[in-house]
């Protein structure tokens, strides 16, 4: 997966994003879609896509899901293809709405906690509501870095809902 950042920057060149993402499409099964905040803030999201997505392309938003009415537009017209869900302490309304507009349209989606964030009890919740996610990732604190034995019981909460799941720092 290649990753593009969304900003409000100027002088960014379409023209050879597109150009790098076209030489290596045979290699890329996404192209990744994050931004400082959450992309879906972009009301032009879908223009920056058409934009720089080589055809053929599957497009996956990195977002928290805040606003799940841009987010199934984005689904519904084919913009986007997948999803990686930044989720906190526990899953918002939006969230909600988000994954199940991922199920209804058959795409697939990963969920990413920080676990400093969570027990068992909170991360059971969150994976309850993720059932059928194709990926769960435990995002680490750099400072306050969780041991094996405090890693291990949340790593099997996260495998009650995929046997997909990915520990990163």
């Amino acid at each position: 997966m290649s990753v593009i950042r969304i900003s409000d920057g100027q002088g960014i060149d379409i023209d050879d994003i597109l150009t790098k993402l076209e030489a290596d499409k045979d290699s890329l099964d996404y192209l990744g879609v994050s931004s400082d905040t959450d992309p879906l803030d972009y009301p032009d999201l879908y223009k920056m896509i058409k934009s720089v997505r080589p055809r053929g392309m599957k497009v996956l938003i990195i977002t928290d899901c805040r606003d799940a009415s841009a987010f199934d537009d984005l689904i519904g017209a084919g913009y986007a293809h997948a999803a990686d869900i930044l989720i906190g302490k526990e899953l918002t309304d939006s969230q909600r709405k988000c994954i199940s507009i991922l199920k209804d349209n058959k795409c697939r989606f990963a969920v990413t906690v920080n676990v400093k964030d969570h027990d068992e009890d909170s991360l059971r919740a969150v994976a309850d509501e993720c059932d059928g996610c194709s990926m769960f990732i435990l995002k680490q604190d750099r400072a306050k870095h969780l041991g094996r034995s405090e890693m291990s019981p949340l790593v099997a909460v996260a495998k009650s809902c995929t046997w997909n799941v990915k520990t990163i720092t």
